[in-house]
């Protein structure tokens, strides 16, 4: 009975490492259509034969660092790349037939969260979308605004830290931006160093100030370390891979601690488990699909919003509509009026809610519309 429960332990172990090669094959396919965008963007050969030597040879020499035959890792490998150039065939085919191409930016460099949400809104739209990395919003918004892309990514929103101020302060700040889409992602906060470095070494953290609030709990029983503050997670990560300082740690996610090659030493640090990021699409035009049930994202700021709130909220389960969320932007108890944000259930150009608006004008300084979308309900994970 006890050598039948090791043999089952031993296969579950196996099970996991072939679920885990899976799912890496997967992501590698969707690195290789990347890649295959960029190069035709870019306007360069789709086929590298220098850079397929160069795999073989480096895949040759780690085998042999790892005490695992060449030959076969050859054998393994070469079916992958031909399942690649067959992948990237197929999809050069649809990048071409799609004749105008969008250009998207987001908060990078690679291994952001912005990074992981581009790649799902990409494989997810039927528009060819070409990532447009930035390093901080005020860069991502000046592009928007000067025509040099299409669409933004941002994220608006976390479980645990509330409302991105600066993302907040873009949208009321700038007019004729529309949100077009959101999605939601699964953030997953770990710890990582470069390869040699023990814990108790740490002195300092690299990270963007979000992952700081987030995981408060967890660095509060580090109260020695020093915050370093950066546009992104990713650009943390970054550094800390070019510094390689073996006093220094990086908080991120799994994508930028694979690609910048460092050591994941503590896992899942946020202060709650299901903490989720919401990202948002906008951009200069308006889109409205009233095909799918949709949400209407504004800001409205309220006079004498002790009452006046609660005669807007009101009015709207009078009238049968849901209300989705509504966050206070300004927090200054003395003032009389109060910005928030509210999103319903709603479609905007429905007879309905266009009385409504009228109506909520009377209680309202202003209304700002940033769009009615589709209400996303999919939580993307990354690992």
């Amino acid at each position: 009975m006890y050598k039948t429960k090791i043999l089952e332990f031993l296969r579950k172990k196996i099970d996991c490492i072939d679920y885990e090669i899976i799912k890496l094959l997967s992501s590698r396919e969707s690195l290789s259509k990347d890649i295959l965008k960029n190069k035709i963007y870019n306007q360069f050969n789709i086929r590298d034969k220098n850079r397929e030597i160069e795999l073989f040879n480096n895949l040759h020499q780690f085998s042999k660092k790892n005490n695992i035959n060449p030959e076969f890792i050859k054998k393994i490998f070469k079916i992958i790349v031909k399942n690649s150039v067959i992948i990237q065939k197929k999809y050069k085919n649809k990048i071409l037939d799609n004749k105008k191409k969008y250009l998207c930016a987001y908060l990078g460099p690679i291994g952001s969260y912005s990074y992981a949400a581009f790649n799902y809104i990409s494989k997810n739209n039927k528009k060819f979308l070409i990532s447009d990395e930035h390093y901080n919003f005020n860069s991502i918004i000046k592009s928007l605004n000067k025509n040099n892309c299409n669409l933004a990514l941002l994220p608006i929103e976390n479980r645990i830290s509330g409302i991105i101020p600066e993302v907040y302060k873009i949208l009321k700040k700038y007019k004729n931006i529309y949100i077009i889409k959101e999605c939601y992602l699964k953030i997953q906060h770990h710890l990582f160093t470069p390869k040699n470095c023990f814990f108790y070494k740490i002195n300092q953290v690299y990270s963007h100030i979000q992952p700081f609030k987030q995981c408060s709990i967890f660095l509060k029983k580090f109260p020695e370390w020093n915050k370093k503050y950066f546009n992104s997670t990713s650009a943390g990560m970054k550094q800390l891979a070019i510094e390689n300082q073996k006093t220094s740690a990086a908080i991120g996610n799994s994508i930028a601690g694979s690609y910048y090659n460092l050591k994941k030493i503590a896992s899942n640090i946020s202060n709650i488990d299901n903490n989720i990021t919401r990202f948002i699409v906008i951009s200069k035009k308006k889109k409205i699909n009233q095909k799918y049930p949709t949400k209407i994202t504004m800001i409205i700021k309220i006079i004498n919003y002790k009452i006046n709130k609660n005669n807007i909220l009101t009015m709207l389960k009078k009238r049968k509509i849901k209300i989705l969320n509504i966050i206070e932007t300004n927090k200054n108890i003395n003032k009389i009026e109060k910005t928030y944000l509210l999103e319903i259930k709603a479609y905007i150009e429905s007879e309905i809610i266009q009385n409504i608006l009228s109506n909520i004008q009377k209680y309202t300084k202003y209304i700002k519309i940033l769009g009615c979308y589709p209400i996303e309900d999919n939580i993307i994970k990354i690992y």
